[in-house]
């Protein structure tokens, strides 16, 4: 399940690199999907890589930051594995970092949290 979760966070990414929202929103959980559109996605992203001089051109699941359990935030029952992916562009380096979860037999995005910069604009906003 963990190499299942590993393979839907590098999707993610690949997804917010090609800005493909539509299907990086169907990667995350039915809860998720509701406070996620693929719009607030794209809007998201932007912002977050705005200070850059222009898109995202690679995204890597960070292993060495790969965690089967954690505390905060609190890890729920059918969670899998907590994970960082960095998006690289031409002069900036952001990241997601995703919680995924067991979710029908499959994988999930249950949780989304944004890069620093995203994060030192808006504050909590765009967290789950």
């Amino acid at each position: 399940m963990i190499d299942q979760a590993i393979q839907l966070a590098q999707l993610f990414g690949q997804f917010l690199t090609q800005a493909d929202y539509t299907s990086a929103h169907a990667l995350l959980s039915p809860e998720l999907q509701l406070q996620y559109s693929p719009q607030t996605l794209k809007k998201i992203v932007e912002t977050m890589i705005g200070y850059g001089s222009g898109p995202i051109h690679r995204a890597i699941v960070m292993m060495d930051c790969l965690l089967t359990e954690w505390q905060y935030p609190a890890m729920e029952a059918n969670d899998v594995v907590w994970l960082y992916v960095c998006l690289e562009g031409e002069d900036f380096i952001e990241a997601v970092s995703l919680i995924v979860q067991r979710w029908e037999g499959n994988v999930a995005i249950r949780s989304l949290e944004w890069g620093w910069h995203y994060s030192g604009i808006f504050g909590a906003v765009g967290k789950s």
